[in-house]
């Protein structure tokens, strides 16, 4: 499909070996990391994570499941290596409560 696309195939491998993908791919995980590459922060990364995945009409915010959000925000940071897990866990737990 992404050949289909003409998306480039550098980008790709990009994706592929930060991700460490074998021949079978976790969707999400996959999206999450080609995302990064147009989000550039982690914050915009799911902000366009959010978008995509999102349901809703065009003009609201971009809302996902939590439980996806959780898991979306949990493996950029982890890939990312810079934002310590005990950041990961205050953030989230101060999302909840606002969700």
């Amino acid at each position: 499909m992404w050949k289909v696309l003409n998306l480039p195939t550098d980008l790709f491998n990009s994706v592929m070996n930060v991700g460490r993908f074998t021949e079978e791919i976790e969707w999400l995980k996959f999206l999450a990391l080609a995302c990064s590459s147009l989000g550039v922060t982690i914050a915009k990364t799911l902000k366009i994570v959010c978008e995509v995945l999102s349901s809703d009409h065009d003009g609201g915010p971009p809302r996902i499941p939590f439980s996806t959000f959780q898991f979306l925000y949990t493996y950029i940071a982890e890939v990312d290596g810079e934002i310590s897990a005990s950041h990961v866990s205050r953030m989230l737990n101060y999302i909840e409560q606002e969700v």
